[in-house]
């Protein structure tokens, strides 16, 4: 079950103040909803926060990488295959297993945690400032 957010004028202020208060940098329309964190010294910003509209109009969260690491990790993954397939057709074993699919299986797995690490930081940031607007009233 993935993540969501509804499509209503109060969530939309709150993701609003997630732009103005700095926390994040995107964009809102009314399809779809777009987050990366705030670049610091520490943190890199290679993953964005994607949000599409769904039939029961709710947001679903989904994590991704960034325009330009997007490709290169496609194009990684095709080089890898074609030499996973070359070194096979030789009956090489060896090679595959260790330049092609163990670490294909520590990037998938880093992606994985990155992705439940993130999300679970949005919506709590979300939901935090969602109780200081509306716990108020």
């Amino acid at each position: 079950m993935k993540p969501t957010i509804s499509n209503n004028e109060a969530s939309i202020k709150i993701l609003n103040q997630l732009i103005l208060n700095g926390f994040y940098e995107g964009s809102i329309s009314p399809n779809s909803i777009e987050f990366e964190r705030k670049r610091t010294f520490i943190y890199a910003n290679n993953h964005r926060i994607i949000g599409t509209l769904n039939s029961d109009n709710k947001f679903e969260l989904d994590f991704d990488f960034k325009f330009p690491l997007n490709i290169v990790i496609k194009g990684a993954i095709g080089v890898g295959i074609i030499v996973a397939i070359g070194a096979l057709a030789q009956g090489n074993w060896l090679v595959p297993i260790l330049f092609v699919l163990l670490p294909f299986l520590v990037i998938y797995i880093d992606f994985q945690l990155k992705k439940k690490k993130e999300i679970a930081r949005f919506t709590s940031k979300f939901l935090e400032l969602y109780k200081l607007e509306y716990d108020q009233s």
